[in-house]
């Protein structure tokens, strides 16, 4: 976390006047993340100053309590068609796999300084600290029980993990307890810890229910942050939840689980266009795919049939078993999984995972599963992905990618002029239309600055010549319906390319414009090069991760991908396309997936205009009339029923006419 009261002004503002008149102090920095604003309509109130409203829970449960965020165990996620999974009351919280490090099992709770929709408590202000998230348990039925039936709550915590840590003696992780009193509901602290903890270790804590005025049927427990209300900074991460009688604590006899995700099943790409990877499937697959585990029981135990399938669309999947992972030993603590090697199917034929390039012709995506037999107790769920399966989708479309589309960090250059690009080998000659971006806000917003894309040949390993000249300036786009969320830029023209391209911007001033940087990948050795401003050589970079830029190439369609819009919906919560174009001077579109009410707010929440439509369609709308500025445009959805209902908004940029 970045403490702005701590920083002396007049030193800051000489340290940005030396940076814009030498490139002495140009760099280029890794920076902790801060996640795109997500708008609601919430938003246009006040907001609760200890961010403790509840908005849905299910009905108490008993003995025991379990929960390793493995599988969907909010309310939001859970609460209305699988309530028997549901641990959490509707919580700002959300459930992480790639922030921590060495959970116990996979998933775990993520508490910071952002709001259920993503957005900042407080965004924009200085140094701004307070009570942030809050999860909150559902009810528990502890009446009848008393001290010595010895019922404990346990649980695991680590400060930061990949992510910005807790300071010492500032940022603050607490438990409470709830007893009823005659005036309502009573939170008693029972437990806290200040920053300063190692970021790569999970630590246990233990603490007996046995005071009589929590021994109820409505008992719930609750965890609370103080920190930073700016930023998805000050992380705390929760795993292995654990509430039971007779003094058992969250130390499970037996416990095999995935510790990481897994997200491609390619050599080198997350992603790569469909009609470059069937001109050489064999070539562009793994050979190998190695997961970690985690043997979190108090023993060596058997690990036992594990294996991948491979589904496209509706149809049934193809599944394979490694042969030999039957009953072998593993001792407590990490270990890795081999789900490439010695593959047969349900007849025992040898086999090995390829996609089928008949299914397609221009696109395609696979849903991958991995798993391993259930050796565990309570973590065991039906349905859905749990701590001993889990899963991605292999897209196949129009782009290549090297990240797994999750930015830990933002990556950017100090330099007037600075120069970022990114190798990518094609697998066949092609059309590049644009590059995908995506941009994340670091404190300062960067969207009035300017850069130009760019691409470079290959010069053995470096940027080459430039292969077109491109003179269209573009500036950073953030959207506000979902995190990791890219930006289509179009080059000037269509630019025939052929074997190895190097793709990217230059910037026209020193202000950093932070692109998602993906930790848990490292193709930035020897694909991602610098220049600090006119007149410098290219550079290797030194910070480790992945960029998140990705070219955009014609890839067998007969016209160019033009804008964002033209991505299909890929999730049931989203009910609209991007706006576009945007930034706009004259007229917006947008794409409905379906009937929904639209209105546009003024920055001070002022309406402006507003519309409908009955059914799926383009929307358009006369913006000719607009000040310049910023503005929010709130979409509802209105064919859900209430409890179901989605709310989403974009930001629009007006430009000058």
């Amino acid at each position: 976390m970045i403490n702005v009261n701590k920083i002396n002004l007049g030193f800051f503002i000489l340290l940005a006047f030396v940076m814009v008149s030498t490139s002495v102090f140009s760099q280029e920095i890794e920076k902790d993340l801060v996640f795109t604003p997500n708008f609601q309509t919430a938003h246009l109130s006040t907001v609760s100053p200890l961010n403790l409203e509840v908005r849905g829970g299910s009905e108490p449960m008993g003995l025991p309590f379990l929960d390793d965020f493995a599988w969907p165990s909010s309310f939001e996620e859970s609460g209305f068609d699988r309530p028997e999974l549901v641990r959490w009351d509707s919580s700002p919280v959300r459930r992480t796999y790639t922030f921590a490090i060495n959970p116990p099992t996979i998933g775990v709770a993520t508490l910071d300084g952002l709001d259920a929709g993503g957005y900042p408590y407080q965004f924009n202000s200085i140094d701004a600290h307070g009570w942030a998230d809050t999860l909150t348990s559902r009810e528990i039925l502890l009446g009848g029980l008393t001290v010595d039936d010895e019922v404990m709550l346990s649980f695991w915590y680590e400060g930061g993990g990949i992510g910005n840590a807790p300071d010492i003696d500032i940022d603050t992780l607490i438990v409470e307890f709830k007893s009823i009193g005659a005036d309502g509901d009573i939170w008693t602290r029972m437990w806290e810890q200040t920053g300063g903890v190692p970021v790569d270790t999970f630590t246990q804590v233990v603490i007996p229910i046995s005071d009589g005025v929590h021994l109820h049927n409505a008992f719930q427990f609750r965890f609370r942050n103080y920190g930073t209300l700016m930023a998805n900074a000050d992380l705390w991460h929760i795993d292995y939840v654990f509430v039971s009688a007779n003094g058992v604590t969250g130390n499970p006899v037996e416990e095999l689980a995935f510790q990481y995700p897994a997200y491609s099943l390619l050599r080198s790409f997350s992603a790569m266009p469909w009609t470059h990877y069937y001109d050489n499937p064999e070539f562009y697959m793994r050979d190998t795919l190695v997961v970690a585990n985690n043997n979190f029981g108090s023993g060596p135990n058997n690990q036992e049939d594990t294996g991948i399938s491979i589904q496209f669309g509706e149809s049934e999947p193809t599944a394979f078993e490694n042969e030999f992972i039957q009953n072998v030993s593993v001792q407590v603590g990490p270990f890795s999984t081999e789900f490439l090697a010695n593959l047969v199917d349900a007849s025992g034929v040898a086999g090995s995972v390829l996609f089928d390039t008949s299914l397609s012709d221009t696109i395609a995506s696979f849903k991958v599963s991995i798993w391993e037999e259930e050796v565990g107790y309570y973590t065991n769920q039906t349905a859905v992905f749990d701590n001993d399966s889990i899963g991605f989708t292999q897209v196949f479309d129009n782009y290549y990618a090297y990240d797994d589309g999750s930015a830990e960090k933002a990556y950017a250059l100090e330099a007037a002029g600075g120069q970022l690009a990114v190798r990518y080998p094609l697998a066949i000659p092609d059309t590049l239309d644009g590059l995908l971006i995506h941009f994340t806000p670091f404190y300062d917003n960067a969207e009035q600055e300017t850069f130009v894309i760019k691409v470079w040949a290959d010069d053995a390993g470096v940027p080459g010549e430039q292969i077109d000249t491109m003179y269209q300036f573009h500036s950073p786009l953030y959207f506000t319906d979902g995190y990791d969320q890219f930006a289509y830029y179009p080059c000037d023209h269509p630019i025939a390319v052929s074997g190895v391209i190097h793709v990217g911007f230059i910037q026209q001033q020193v202000d950093r414009l932070n692109i998602g940087l993906d930790k848990n990948t490292n193709a930035n050795a020897g694909n991602l090069h610098y220049k600090l401003g006119p007149g410098s050589n290219w550079a290797s970079s030194e910070i480790e991760g992945s960029v998140m830029i990705h070219p955009v190439l014609r890839a067998g369609r007969d016209n160019p991908f033009t804008n964002i819009a033209e991505i299909p919906a890929s999730s049931s919560d989203v009910i609209s396309s991007e706006l576009y174009p945007n930034p706009a001077s004259y007229e917006v579109s947008f794409n409905a997936y379906e009937a929904l009410d639209w209105r546009l707010f003024s920055m001070n929440g002022s309406e402006i205009m507003r519309g409908n439509v009955s059914q799926s369609g383009k929307v358009t709308f006369d913006t000719s009339d607009l000040p310049s500025g910023i503005y929010w445009v709130n979409m509802i959805s209105n064919s859900r029923s209430y409890s179901k209902k989605i709310i989403s908004g974009k930001r629009l940029v007006i430009l000058p006419h």
